[in-house]
């Protein structure tokens, strides 16, 4: 189960990588689609590097959550701080998810499908991140220590 919570939560991050790295491509029409703040849509159609430099930069550190999910599914051999990289991102995309419900009671009006759809999005990455973190270390638990005594020689 955890490593398919980690593989779900690459996946996402992987995909919010992309469609980041893609904007600059597409043009201010898709920086609006995304939601991107009003200075980064006119950076965009006044063709200023603001908008796509955040762009390739937010798709980038979407990428190392990508790199750090994978890891914590075994297919990234190594990285650095892993699991507190894991719990970091875990606890950022949780917030990110759950930010929707205050703006859902205070401004009912400015709340798209899109800004719900995005928070459930993140939401079940940082539940992959979480699910897979405690998995590995309910897992480490239950290897137990090495009994003492034996080698690992193979004889």
């Amino acid at each position: 189960m955890g490593r398919f919570a980690f593989l779900l939560a690459a996946g996402i991050s992987l995909f919010g990588a992309v469609i980041h790295w893609c904007a600059p491509l597409l043009g201010p029409d898709w920086y609006a689609f995304l939601q991107a703040p009003p200075s980064v849509v006119a950076s965009a159609r006044a063709g200023t590097w603001f908008a796509p430099t955040g762009a390739v930069l937010i798709g980038a550190l979407m990428f190392v959550c990508c790199l750090y999910a994978l890891a914590g599914a075994g297919r990234v051999r190594w990285l650095p701080f892993v699991q507190m990289a894991q719990g970091t991102i875990a606890a950022v995309c949780l917030l990110r998810g759950l930010l929707v419900v205050p703006y859902l009671y205070k401004f009912p009006d400015r709340v798209w499908t899109f800004d719900v759809v995005a928070s459930v999005v993140w939401l079940a990455a940082g539940l992959g991140f979480l699910v897979g973190i405690l998995q590995a270390g309910r897992a480490g638990r239950n290897a137990g220590p090495v009994a003492s005594g034996t080698q690992a020689s193979g004889i």
